[in-house]
This record gives structure tokens, sequence and C-alpha cells, in this order.
């Protein structure tokens, strides 16, 4: 006679895939996350993947099964960002909102993580000067985004809401220009909320890109 089969191996194969998959991605996010944290608190250069496994509670190897390095970490950033931009504008490209409030949405969602930490924001520009695979696909990633955005520019032209003298990729460009800007700027002196920063900042290019 057979001997009886283990509960796991009753179960369907498809399920058993799908919790090994779900753990996999819950790994790679805490390893992510302790990542982040720690560019935030200690610099990118002083952050070790030691370090990193440490807050991660997990081994050195299981860091290598996700990430190739620390900088491969801050490519998975741009990879977030870009799903966050192609996200916002899905949603908000046929929108009526008005375009402060809108773009605002927009910078503090990009913004989420810098907020908690300049350090984090400081991190990231070590990163971008210190290698130039991180600088080119960084690049690559906003050109990404500009192109995305351009699209929500191009509907507020096309309703009269922004001037028309600029072309679409032009007026995004200057948008996320500003955004970095202020991000950059304010983690040198975070005296304020970034949040007002970028409020006061998205007013200014409103009020400059908007059609007379």
């Amino acid at each position: 006679m057979p001997a009886a089969k283990t509960e796991k191996e009753n179960q369907p194969s498809g399920r058993q895939s799908g919790r090994r998959a779900k753990r996999s991605e819950e790994t790679r996010e805490r390893i992510f996350r302790a990542a982040l944290d720690l560019f935030a608190q200690r610099g990118f250069n002083a952050t070790t993947i030691e370090a990193i496994t440490a807050a991660a509670d997990v081994g050195k190897g299981t860091f290598f099964n996700y990430f190739e390095n620390k900088e491969s970490v801050l490519l998975e950033y741009r990879e977030l960002q870009m799903e966050r931009v192609a996200d916002f504008v899905a949603a908000n490209r046929e929108s009526d909102r008005s375009l402060a409030p809108l773009l605002l949405q927009l910078a503090l969602t990009l913004t989420m993580e810098q907020e908690k930490s300049p350090g984090l924001i400081q991190s990231l520009m070590t990163a971008v000067f210190g290698s130039e695979t991180v600088r080119r696909r960084m690049a690559e990633a906003m050109e990404g985004n500009i192109q995305q955005l351009s699209t929500v520019m191009a509907r507020r032209q096309q309703s009269g809401e922004i001037r028309s003298d600029l072309d679409a990729f032009s007026i995004a460009q200057s948008f996320q220009r500003i955004i970095f800007g202020t991000m950059i700027t304010w983690s040198l002196n975070p005296v304020d909320p970034l949040e007002e920063n970028l409020k006061k900042s998205i007013q200014v290019f409103v009020d400059g890109a908007r059609s007379k």
C-alpha cells in the first residue's frame, strides 16, 4: 500500500508555487526597505551589505539572490518611481482636477521615501555621481517619466489651461527639474516639511505654465 501523502504533498502545486512567490517577494521588499532606511541614516557609502542583511534579517547569500550590489537597490527604486509615474498618468490623463493639487499629489507620491529623511536624497546623489551605470539608468528613467508626464501636459494644453507656445515635453521636463531641485535644496536645510516646499515650487511652476 502506498504511503499516505503529507499535507504539503496534497496541496496543488500552483498553491505551493504561489506561496513561494509571495515569500520571495516579501523577502525582496524587506531587503529593499532595509537598504533604503540605512542609506537614509548612514549614507550610501557608509552602508555595507552586511548591515543591510542584518537589518533585513537575511543571510548575505539571500541578498545576492535578489540584488547584485548596493547600486542595484537604487535601480530597483528607479523602477518603483517609473511605475508610480505610469500609474499616475494612467489614472489622471483625462482628469479635470486643478493642475496644482494634481501635480502636488504626484510629487508627494514620488518623494514619500525622501520626505522621511533628507539623508536618502543625499545617498541617491552619491550613488548617481559615483557610478556611471546608476547615472545612465537614472537619466533614462527621468527621460521616460518626462515622456509619460508630457501626455498630461498636452491634455492641459488642449483644454487651454496651460500655455501652448512650448511643447508638452519641455513643460513636463521643467516640472521634473523643479521637483528635483526642490528635493536637493530641502535636503541641505530641511527646516520646513518637504511638502510645504513642494507646494510652493509647484505653484510657481503652474503660474508660469498657465495660459495667458
